[in-house]
């Protein structure tokens, strides 16, 4: 990287969560690193946020495993679900369709959270790695917060760039430095 950091020249391109991870994997955004400044945007930005690499004080990695328990709440939706599935076909099975308007409208509204929990069940459980990589860009006057999952290979690699510059890093959880190797 050029300017205060040194000579060493990085570049990369990749997707990046921007401020936060969030659960749903399809709204990511780009951080990219050129030879003067790292920049990021959200999808819909219409211009993305620059950082000179001269005013980036330090570079933090942090792993985030706030989603590890996402299994269990998959899991808890999942269990839900399937009652909230079965007790009413059960029902409808022993006793017959529902009589009244009400009874009928109760039971589609049964069926509807159903599908809810189903499909809030699987998204919980559908995350891949649940590591989480949360990248603390901090100059004089903000921190910027990039992130992105373990199992995205550019995102490492975008990490090891940034490991490798001359930028000064700081990586606060050692299970990462076997993921950066």
């Amino acid at each position: 990287m050029n300017g205060e950091h040194g000579d060493s020249t990085t570049e990369f391109r990749t997707d990046a969560h921007i401020d936060e991870y969030v659960l749903g994997r399809e709204d990511v955004g780009t951080f990219t690193a050129s030879g003067e400044r790292l920049t990021y945007a959200r999808p819909g930005d219409a211009s993305p946020t620059a950082v000179p690499l001269t005013e980036v004080e330090t570079i933090r990695f942090e792993r985030n495993t706030t989603l590890h328990h996402m299994r269990f709440l998959g899991a808890c939706t999942g269990l839900l679900a399937v009652v909230l599935t079965v007790v009413p076909t059960a029902d409808v099975y022993l006793n017959g369709l529902p009589a009244t308007r009400p009874e009928a409208l109760l039971l589609g509204f049964v069926y509807v959270f159903a599908i809810g929990a189903w499909l809030t069940a699987y998204d919980y459980l559908n995350v891949g790695n649940h590591d989480v990589i949360d990248l603390y860009i901090r100059t004089t006057d903000e921190t910027h917060v990039v992130c992105g999952a373990v199992d995205d290979a550019s995102f490492v690699h975008a990490c090891e760039q940034l490991i490798a510059s001359d930028i000064p890093t700081t990586n606060r959880n050692s299970k990462l430095t076997s993921e950066f190797s």
